[in-house]
């Protein structure tokens, strides 16, 4: 009776399941689901004035579409008119991205000071990351203890790690570019390379050898990093009525590759637990037994330093070894392709100067890379630091979420609701030519030409030379108008070793390999707040050295 009953039901409905009917559907929804969200949102104060359509319910349809092609732009505007006068804009919300209010860099102190019980950026990357459906447990990304072990141990043991990724830069360009020096090797500049060869530095840091190396593992680890670049597109195409639904599905795929990981990880773990155990235990067969310098290590010593019990399960560790995947290898890889592009963009001249420089400090290291080496890397250092301005990948940085029920008030006197998403301008501050000469221009020695001439001076006249002004030019040396790693205690922890990681990998490919110029640099295209990698092939081929 019930299946009959069920059958006639669906017969009844058939009629009504028209093509038109359908689109309807779905536009309803849609609105639905806009106004819904509009409903839902923080109320941004009046006196915040918005780019793009402005504010209201028509402007908030309008806004939704616009800002795909038009957010960009935006957020230029924004900066032109307020940011640079010490004001705050709203840059509206878009189908699944929530609208933020930027604030300009001179109330970026005020930003940094607040506790993150009050601005948190815990929470405005657990939104932006989708943390409850592309982090396999919420409680990864709701309890980042992964970044708390990297800020914790990883700058303080880079003079260990560097012999390492030494190791395995060699291995790893032989493999991927070959030993052929008659014919050049192509491949994608993004996937065929950067995308190849990051997981296997990021991995020999973090889970050492032999796993490092292993193809599967290291597939299953770009696998899951695709799955939150992803969801990361999806999410913000798609309407939060919809976002429980469609995270049910897109969960699969992290759950799927951590599924495939776990089988090298977690008997990694596990054999790195009991044999700390019985180091620190006295055990006779352990007694000429070193613990590997790497993640692994570095998590189990610290969660049993700080009584985190939690933290000393192996699938917990084995977990968290994939958000730091996908830390490093997605920011990295872009950085590195957008040093790529525009290097061999620009004058021979820039290749042969980086050239020298490396060849010059690796000879002088004894043939081998070394921390001292690198920081001596100028012209390297410069150039990526150039490269992240001139080819920046994110129109906002220093993302942050108001966490006090009661909300908070800016230095401008804006008050900011429980929720608002708070953010600072970096693409349109980048570009700025009231702060750099010739913004426009990739000018790989922006930074280092000082530097460099510094060295070169006696001790007298290197007194009269703001030493600590040229240091914060680094790489590494946040500021407000160096963003692309963050600002203040949340800037990325990890950023010492992308810094000696992308030197040693193009100066060891400079050294060893011909790089062909690129004939013309690939133009970069933005969808909403995301700017899409242009495509653009590597050709390399040995160097007969």
């Amino acid at each position: 009776m019930a299946g009959s009953y069920l059958a006639q039901q669906i017969a009844d409905a058939a009629p009504l399941l028209t093509p038109y009917n359908i689109f309807l559907a779905c536009v309803t929804y849609l609105a639905i689901s806009i106004v819904g969200s509009f409903v839902r949102a923080p109320r941004y104060p009046i006196s915040v004035p918005w780019v793009g359509h402005g504010k209201g319910w028509l402007s908030a349809f309008k806004n939704v579409f616009s800002g795909f092609s038009s957010s960009k732009a935006w957020v230029q505007t924004g900066y032109e008119k307020y940011s640079k006068s010490g004001k705050a804009f709203v840059l509206p919300s878009m189908l699944g991205a929530p609208a933020e209010t930027v604030i300009p860099q001179s109330q970026m102190q005020w930003l940094l000071e607040q506790p993150d019980s009050v601005l948190s950026t815990a929470a405005a990357h657990y939104d932006t990351l989708q943390g409850d459906y592309s982090f396999v447990k919420p409680v990864i990304l709701k309890d980042p203890y992964h970044e708390h072990v990297i800020h914790k141990n990883l700058a303080r043991n880079l003079n260990a790690v560097v012999p390492e990724l030494d190791d395995e830069i060699r291995h790893a360009l032989d493999h991927l570019c070959g030993l052929d020096t008659e014919q050049f090797v192509k491949m994608d500049m993004l996937e065929g390379f950067m995308m190849k060869i990051i997981p296997i530095f990021t991995n020999r840091m973090l889970v050492g050898l032999p796993l490092c190396r292993n193809q599967d593992f290291l597939d299953t680890m770009l696998g899951y990093t695709m799955d939150v670049i992803r969801g990361f597109l999806l999410f913000a195409l798609v309407p939060k009525l919809l976002h429980p639904i469609v995270g049910a599905v897109h969960s699969l795929g992290p759950k799927y590759h951590y599924w495939r990981s776990r089988k090298y990880t977690r008997p990694l773990v596990q054999k790195r637990l009991h044999d700390i155990r019985k180091k620190d235990a006295g055990d006779p067969e352990y007694k000429d037994w070193k613990e590997p310098n790497d993640f692994v290590t570095w998590s189990i010593r610290t969660a049993m330093a700080e009584g985190r019990q939690d933290e000393l399960d192996p699938g917990r560790i084995a977990i968290r070894i994939m958000p730091l995947n996908f830390a490093s290898i997605h920011t990295t890889a872009m950085t590195g392709q957008g040093v790529l592009i525009d290097v061999l963009s620009a004058d021979p001249s820039v290749v042969e100067a980086l050239r020298e420089e490396a060849e010059r400090i690796y000879k002088e290291e004894g043939n081998r890379w070394t921390k001292n080496g690198l920081s001596r890397m100028y012209r390297m250092d410069s150039a990526i630091r150039e490269s992240q301005r001139h080819s920046a990948i994110a129109l906002t940085f220093v993302s942050k979420k108001v966490m006090v029920k009661e909300g908070i008030t800016t230095p401008e006197g804006v008050h900011l609701e429980y929720g608002t998403n708070v953010g600072c301008p970096w693409l349109p501050a980048a570009n700025d030519p009231d702060i750099y000469e010739k913004p426009d221009e990739f000018d790989a020695f922006r930074y280092s030409r000082e530097r460099e001439e510094y060295e070169t001076m006696n001790a007298d006249e290197k007194s009269k030379v703001d030493a600590l002004k040229l240091k914060q030019s680094g790489l590494v040396t946040t500021g407000n108008y160096h963003l692309p790693f963050g600002h203040g205690r949340h800037a990325c922890p990890g950023r010492f070793f992308v810094a000696h990681e992308l030197k040693m990998l193009f100066g060891h490919m400079l050294i060893h390999y011909d790089v062909r110029p690129l004939a013309e640099r690939p133009k970069t295209m933005w969808v909403g707040r995301t700017m899409i990698p242009p495509k653009a092939v590597l050709e390399v081929r040995r160097r007969r050295v």
